[in-house]
């Protein structure tokens, strides 16, 4: 239970190995590529090696193209899914088979194919249905739109304002240009279309006449025939594309078959782009290839073993004291959920502690103190139970549904203690409903609901006090565990004169709340003077710490009191459970008033279960990071992130 220890891998192979070296170092998944710092910074080295190149970018094409293939097939041809993937296994040996991704990719192309297709014929049906639509009003207009007039007349099709009066436009033309006249064609909510004919001679007159009215001019360029001659050309074309559309969609659907391929071969360039993002970091002479990076120390013996099967060198070796290696927590399998609460904050680093076999038991105490309801812990229990069954989620979503099943117990635990079972509603309903007051309950049902240890609704200053006795044991314990690291850093002193005074401050505090003589106080002030500046320098600067640290009383005082928060969470979710079941009650034992309680309580209790939850989670977590992580914690890891089989569709089984 802690943080693995790391070593400086450095490895020189032949370049003509290096594809199949890389693939069993992606099987081992326990070696980091890394930039060698070190010898790019070095000309001799420079001068021998140069960085090798990789296909990235092509892997990175073809997993697109894959992916891009999945989503069309669930656009055409939709898969019914839930919330998760359903991950199925897989052979190793079946997983990386070329043949298998190259059909894989040739299906890819021929769906992307279709769907560039489609697209192509949606371009060219927005292209005809923007002309048919800028034809609709032109409908009514019995004359070939490329009509341009005669010999000595012009006629023109232009657009107006709706809100030009024409009457004026007309007078101002018969004034203007007395040949000309015009005609309404149709008018909507924007425009008016209209059509002019006049005398060649006066055309420029025309248009410099009706500019003050806004006018367009509307050209229909190879449009032959009248507006409704094109409009049924239009829809007929229309028709037919999207019949194409139709047809190639069908195509498309009719590849479903391939979707398992597809997601084969996307977890296959999932692995495929990270070898070859570890090769833009190896060096090369044409000859051989030089790899640096970071390996876990019990990942050494299964690397070992795959890279005695080539013609290569390595070697490992313990980080410089400067170097900072990646941070890989190794715990028992029961505790790994943890990590999803310590991974929102921080990794440790590397020379610090690993918080999780710490935080696992305080973090599930305190969310099931707050939340702290029998029935509740059961629905969270089993919602994160068959989740975890049935779809087998990966990663933090791994993470979450298994640490969920845990805060279940744990709800349901501190629920016995406190009474809780949907809030009071056994005690509410058989008086509410059948007149049964708490009295004539069965005494173990009494003893239950009144809370074998505390009730937060009819005792809510006890369950204070308990939150805050329960945080200052968290925080004695935090700062414990400061001295232990001290100690195992070689500096004991310290651990003891951070810690132990600040014991002898609150206990002259406490002796003081039991009668004892209040410069017992002082004693306690005196002590942190004397012993809190001991990491500065000189007597003045020891003497103006220790004073400082007076101040921090204040934030022991708040780190303190944070812990109220446990209190009133818990008495949150009680009191709202409590509210809904004294308004399901409230319709009494009649039909009306049962079918009343059950919409009240399905619908209270779903939404208690719901905003709780959140709240309770984060305060959860809160506690962990602010107030005990405070007193020992020291973050800034960097997660470890090996070459290995980061897969979404399916579980591999590994082969050797």
């Amino acid at each position: 239970m802690a943080i693995v220890k790391m070593k400086r891998l450095r490895v020189i192979a032949l370049a003509s190995q290096r594809d199949e070296l890389l693939q069993r170092l992606l099987h081992a998944g326990c070696v980091e590529v890394t930039e060698p710092q070190a010898e790019l910074s070095d000309p001799e080295w420079m001068a021998l090696l140069k960085r090798d190149t990789s296909a990235l970018s092509d892997v990175k094409a073809r997993q697109n193209a894959v992916n891009g293939a999945l989503e069309a097939l669930q656009k055409y041809a939709p898969e019914k899914k839930g919330l998760f993937i359903h991950r199925r296994t897989i052979k190793e040996q079946e997983f990386m088979s070329d043949a298998a991704m190259n059909s894989a990719l040739h299906s890819a192309a021929e769906i992307n194919t279709r769907v560039q297709r489609i697209s192509q014929l949606f371009t060219q049906d927005n292209r005809l249905t923007g002309q048919r639509a800028s034809l609709v009003p032109w409908s009514g207009l019995d004359l070939n739109l490329n009509t341009g007039g005669t010999e000595h007349a012009r006629v023109s099709f232009h657009t107006c304002p709706a809100a030009v009066d024409l009457r004026e436009v007309r007078q101002a033309l018969a004034q203007a240009a007395p040949s000309a006249e015009l005609f309404p064609v149709s008018a909507d909510r924007e425009l008016q279309y209209l059509l002019i004919m006049c005398h060649r001679a006066e055309a420029e007159t025309v248009t410099e006449t009706v500019r003050p009215w806004s006018f367009s001019t509307v050209t229909f360029k190879d449009l032959n025939g009248t507006a409704e001659e094109n409009i049924a050309r239009i829809d007929g074309e229309l028709e037919e594309l999207r019949a194409r559309r139709e047809k190639t969609a069908g195509e498309i659907a009719a590849m479903a078959d391939c979707r398992r391929d597809l997601q084969v071969c996307s977890d296959r360039l999932t692995a495929e782009l990270s070898k070859e993002s570890a090769k833009e970091r190896l060096l090369t002479n044409g000859t051989v290839v030089f790899l640096e990076g970071w390996i876990s120390e019990p990942g050494i013996p299964r690397a070992e073993s795959e890279m005695l099967k080539f013609a290569c060198a390595w070697e490992t070796s313990d980080p410089l004291e400067e170097e900072e290696p990646p941070i890989l927590l190794h715990n028992p399998k029961w505790m790994t959920p943890i990590n999803m609460v310590t991974e929102m904050y921080s990794l440790p680093a590397y020379r610090g502690i690993d918080p999780n076999p710490l935080i696992f038991w305080f973090f599930l105490f305190f969310f099931g103190f707050m939340f702290a309801d029998v029935a509740y812990g059961i629905i969270i229990w089993a919602i994160s139970f068959v989740i975890t069954r049935k779809y087998n989620p990966k990663g933090t979503m791994g993470y979450m549904f298994r640490l969920g099943q845990y805060m279940g117990i744990s709800t349901l635990i501190c629920g016995i203690f406190t009474g809780g079972f949907f809030g009071d509603v056994i005690p509410k309903v058989a008086e509410q409903m059948f007149g049964i007051p708490m009295e004539g309950l069965p005494q173990w049902l009494q003893t239950f609901s009144n809370g074998i240890i505390v009730n937060p609704i009819n005792d809510p200053m006890t369950t204070l006090i308990m939150a805050v006795v329960i945080g200052v044991i968290q925080l004695v314990f935090g700062q414990c565990i400061h001295i232990y690291m001290c100690f195992r850093d070689g500096h004991p002193a310290d651990g003891l004169l951070d810690v132990v005074p600040w014991w002898l401050f609150f206990g002259s505090i406490g002796l003081v709340a039991a009668g004892q003589p209040w410069w017992w106080i002082l004693v306690g002030c005196v002590i942190l003077i004397a012993t809190q500046g001991h990491t500065k320098r000189g007597f003045f600067g020891k003497l103006f710490g220790g004073v400082a640290s007076l101040y921090d009383v204040t934030s022991w005082l708040s780190d303190v009191l944070s812990y109220s928060r446990l209190m009133a969470l818990m008495l949150a979710t009680s009191v709202i459970a409590s509210v809904m079941n004294t308004l399901g009650t409230l319709g009494g034992l009649s039909v009306g008033g049962v079918i009343l309680f059950v919409v009240v309580f399905l619908i209270g209790h779903v939404f208690n279960v719901g905003v709780n939850i959140i709240g309770t989670y984060v305060h959860a977590a809160r506690l962990q990071y602010l107030e005990f992580f405070g007193k020992f914690y020291e973050e800034g890891g960097q997660a470890f992130q090996p070459m290995t089989y980061n897969t979404k569709y399916v579980d591999i089984i590994e082969e050797e």
